[in-house]
């Protein structure tokens, strides 16, 4: 759809989030009605501190954000818990896993240093356009436009690598913590552990 076309077209500007207001109109193209009668649930509009509306928006974010941090070093604890070769006599099983773990981390190492210049050079780029072209509307923080944005992208990457990294290494530790599940248990024993 155009935005045009639709009867309900969200806005989103820095979180603030409302629909238009239009009378019952037919869709052409859909052939039904739509009705004009919904409502935000918080109308940031009406909120006249920009920091208790930024709170607004941020906070849901970072509270669902922390959990998921909890959750995920649960599972990553639970997951360190498991047998794995040696524990049920069969040390090869440590030795291939450990090999594929190396490789794992050659690869990641590897292609870290091409996304990190990657990276840098539009860093870089970011720095010069919103220095060149500030965002920002007051004279306080238009010359930190350009720094700002191109910290923000350097940190989002950095995260990113973060999460692909630890990424790597648990699914690395769960090949052969799944396959020791499998080799003495069950096959449902083996796909508890691997999800």
């Amino acid at each position: 759809w155009d935005c045009c076309d639709n009867p309900f077209a969200l806005y989103t500007s820095l979180g603030q989030i409302w629909t238009s207001a239009m009378a019952p109109i037919i869709d052409p193209k859909l052939g039904f009605m739509f009705e004009s009668n919904y409502k935000p649930v918080i109308d940031l509009t009406d909120i006249e501190d920009e920091f208790v509306r930024q709170l607004v928006c941020a906070l849901p974010l970072l509270i669902v954000g922390i959990l998921s941090l909890f959750f995920v070093c649960y599972l990553r604890f639970s997951l360190r818990g498991k047998k794995v070769g040696k524990d049920i006599g069969k040390p090869k099983l440590d030795y291939l896993a450990a090999k594929v773990k190396t490789g794992s981390k050659a690869f990641l190492r590897e292609e870290y240093k091409y996304l990190t210049v990657y990276v840098l050079v539009w860093a870089i780029i970011c720095l010069a356009l919103f220095t060149a072209k500030p965002m920002a509307k007051d004279s306080s923080s238009k010359a930190t436009d350009g720094v700002r944005s191109a910290f923000c992208l350097i940190i989002g990457a950095f995260m990113s690598g973060l999460s692909g990294y630890i990424g790597m290494t648990v699914a690395t530790d769960g090949n052969v913590r799944t396959t020791v599940a499998c080799a003495s248990g069950t096959l449902n024993d083996g796909l508890k552990v691997a999800f």
